[in-house]
């Protein structure tokens, strides 16, 4: 594409105007991550969405239940929430007993320790504090109150809109902020790659079966993504913000079972605004 550059010089009582052509990636320079291209918005938004960070570890036996609680939310809930694994923490550690299986992330023990988490399970929930200055660590007998409490009560500010491809060793995400109301704050945006139907290693509280070893794991977090990149300042209503966004693929990734999540965040409290989540085409 040639965008025409204009430049207005003044020589003695001589005025004339200079028009140089150049290519956009000549001087357009974008942050890493970003780029130019872009795939089509095939997933569009028209309701709230909630973000439930299920923080969770092989090792630790009370996790399948709140696993198979987050499916059962999902399927009430349908798309006004979307979920992830995080696997974090002393249970999260990989050992001989599981194969040495790492589910384990940079950003996934960082959030575990900024969040206040100390066990597993724990869900954190919008990254909204559960009411203690040290944690936002939610038990899951109360995930669902909290769900139903934020879906009545936050604000509807923005859209998310994704289209998302895989493109020889990257995945593309493009991504259409649709602005409802005013927002005067910085946000920013965190794209990230789950993964279902893994199979591995899972302790359990069964004592007929303490050790699942064909246990399936879903919606898991994996290592590369997108985290806290500027979504922009401030916004108006009616307003488009687009972007779009590779992410490096994995090799022990299956990209078919792979998904993107895109969720956007106050910058000044880490507050979850919007997310949603789309299959790569």
């Amino acid at each position: 594409m040639k965008i025409l550059k204009y430049i207005t010089l003044a020589v003695l009582p001589l005025m004339f105007v200079a028009c140089d052509n150049f290519e956009e990636n000549e001087y357009v320079i974008y942050p890493e991550g970003e780029t130019s291209e872009q795939t089509p918005i095939t997933k569009k938004q028209n309701e709230q969405a909630i973000l439930l960070e299920d923080y969770t570890g092989w090792s630790c036996v009370n996790c399948p239940a709140a696993a198979e609680l987050v499916t059962d939310l999902q399927n009430e809930f349908g798309e006004k929430l979307v979920a992830m694994a995080v696997h974090a923490g002393a249970f999260a550690r990989p050992s001989s007993a599981n194969g040495n299986m790492d589910f384990r992330t940079e950003y996934g023990e960082k959030w575990y320790n900024d969040f206040g988490i100390t066990s597993n399970p724990i869900g954190v929930i919008n990254r909204k504090s559960n009411g203690t200055s040290s944690s936002k660590g939610i038990l899951k007998d109360d995930w669902r109150s909290t769900i139903v409490s934020l879906l009545s009560s936050t604000k509807h500010t923005m859209n998310i809109n994704l289209g998302a491809t895989k493109r020889d060793n990257k995945f593309l995400v493009s991504v259409n902020g649709e602005i409802l109301q005013d927002i005067n704050q910085p946000v920013l945006i965190t794209i990230l790659v789950l993964e279902d139907g893994i199979i591995g290693t899972q302790l359990t509280n069964n004592a007929e079966n303490p050790m699942v070893k064909d246990y399936v794991f879903n919606h898991v977090l994996r290592t590369n993504g997108l985290v806290d990149y500027s979504f922009f300042t401030s916004a108006s209503a009616n307003q488009n913000i687009n972007k779009n966004y590779e992410i490096n693929i994995d090799s022990s990734w299956n990209t078919a079972n792979c998904k993107i999540v895109v969720f956007a965040t106050n910058a000044d409290n880490g507050e979850v605004l919007q997310v949603n989540e789309i299959d790569i085409e």
